[in-house]
C-alpha cells in the first residue's frame, strides 16, 4: 500500500531538483535590441569608422551612441579575482567613446572641406535629444592581465535581458554569464571585440556576469545592461 505513495514522493522530488539544476533561461529572444545592443552595435560602427575612415559611417556611430541615456548600476555587486599586478604595463584609459566629443573632432576632421558632411557633424553636435531616449546601465571597471571580475546581479523573468562588454582594445577580454546555480546561458570567447549577451531568463534570478582579462596589459571596459 506504501510503495505507490513511496514513488510518488520519489518522482517529486527528482523533478523539483531537475527544475532547480536546469539553467535558467527561456527561449531565444524575439524582440527588438535594446539599449545596450544598441551601444555594443555604436562601439562596433565607430571603430570600424576609424578603420576606413569613413566619416558617415563615424556620424552613424555617435548618433547610436547618444540615442541612449547611460546610468550607473544601483544594485550590481564586483568581485575581482587573481592579485593585482603592479608592474603590469598600462593600455588606453578607457574605450574611445562615439558620444564623446572627441568623435565630433575626428568626424569634423574626416568631412575635409565637403559642406554637406560639414553640416551634419554640425546639425549632429548642435542637436538636442528629442523624445523619451533608451536607457542602459553602465558600468567602468579595470582589469590587469590574468585577472576576472564577477559581477553580481538580478534579472526579471521572462523579460529580455542585454549585457555588453565593450573593452579598449588593449588585450582580450571574454564575457559569461551564469545563472545561480551556476549554469552558463551566454559565453563569448575572449577577444578584443565588442561583446554581446542577449537571452530571456525564464523566472526571476541572481545571475554572475564574468569578465576575463586573457591578455597581459592592463584593461579598461566598461559593462552595459538594459
Amino acid at each position: 500500500m506504501r510503495l505507490p505513495f513511496l514513488f510518488t514522493v520519489i518522482i517529486l522530488v527528482l523533478s523539483l531538483f531537475a527544475r532547480a539544476e536546469a539553467p535558467n533561461l527561456a527561449p531565444d529572444p524575439k524582440g527588438v535590441p535594446g539599449a545596450a545592443a544598441r551601444l555594443v552595435l555604436a562601439q562596433q560602427t565607430y571603430e570600424s569608422a576609424l578603420r576606413t575612415g569613413d566619416p558617415v559611417v563615424l556620424i552613424t556611430a555617435i548618433r547610436l551612441a547618444r540615442d541612449v541615456t547611460l546610468r550607473p548600476p544601483a544594485a550590481w555587486t564586483r568581485t575581482t579575482e587573481g592579485p593585482p599586478v603592479p608592474d603590469q604595463p598600462d593600455g588606453r584609459s578607457g574605450a574611445p567613446n562615439p558620444a564623446g566629443p572627441e568623435a565630433i573632432a575626428i568626424a569634423q576632421g574626416l568631412a575635409g572641406d565637403d559642406p554637406d558632411l560639414q553640416d551634419l557633424v554640425y546639425d549632429l553636435d548642435a542637436q538636442l535629444p528629442h523624445g523619451r531616449r533608451a536607457t542602459a546601465i553602465d558600468a567602468a571597471a579595470t582589469l590587469d592581465g590574468g585577472q576576472a571580475d564577477d559581477w553580481r546581479l538580478v534579472l526579471a523573468g521572462q523579460t529580455e535581458a542585454e549585457l555588453g562588454l565593450i573593452g579598449d582594445g588593449d588585450s582580450a577580454l571574454s564575457l559569461t554569464v551564469a545563472d545561480d546555480s551556476g549554469n552558463v546561458v551566454c559565453a563569448v570567447p575572449a577577444g578584443v571585440a565588442s561583446a554581446l549577451c542577449r537571452f530571456t531568463p525564464a523566472r526571476n534570478g541572481f545571475f554572475t556576469v564574468r569578465v576575463k582579462n586573457s591578455g597581459t596589459i592592463r584593461n579598461s571596459y566598461r559593462l552595459v545592461g538594459n
